[in-house]
Formats: structure tokens, C-alpha cells, sequence
């Protein structure tokens, strides 16, 4: 359930474990972070992602593809939430 200051999209990302649990709490209680440090945050947890799976040796080729994609795309979101309204 959302609050009203909350955007559904943000909502439903704070009940996920993709962000901190200090900036979950912050969404769910109607007071969310800025767009830039969501954004940080999803970026920082994909690159972990892309690291953890490279590293492993165990890793196949298609899973280290896929984490390498979800790299490019958290990047690519990135670029597109924070970029200037007039770009």
C-alpha cells in the first residue's frame, strides 16, 4: 500500500530488496530519497551483481552476459533519469 506523497513505482521498489533498508523505510514512510540516489543505488547493486557473477568461475556464458546486461541497463536508466529535462 502506497502513501500519497509516494510514487506506486517507488512503492513497489521500496518492497524489494534492491535498495538499503534506510531507504526503503524512507519511501514507505512518504519521505523518498532523491531520484539521483535511488538511481545511485540501483546502479551500485548492478555492478556488484555484473562483479560477483564475472568473478565466479563457475559462472556460464549466458549468466555472465545477462549480468553484464543488466549493467548496461541500469546505466542506461541512469543516464535518462538524471539527465536535464531540455536534453
Amino acid at each position: 500500500m502506497h502513501t500519497s506523497n509516494t510514487n506506486p513505482i517507488l512503492n513497489h521498489l521500496a518492497h524489494t530488496t534492491l535498495l538499503p533498508s534506510e531507504m526503503s523505510a524512507s519511501i514507505k514512510s512518504g519521505n523518498p530519497p532523491t531520484l539521483e540516489n535511488i538511481v545511485e543505488q540501483l546502479v551500485i547493486g548492478a555492478m556488484d551483481v555484473e562483479a560477483v557473477v564475472n568473478g565466479d568461475p563457475t559462472s556460464t556464458w549466458n549468466e555472465k552476459r545477462i549480468a553484464r546486461l543488466g549493467l548496461v541497463v541500469a546505466f542506461l536508466a541512469a543516464i535518462m533519469a538524471v539527465r536535464p529535462a531540455d536534453a
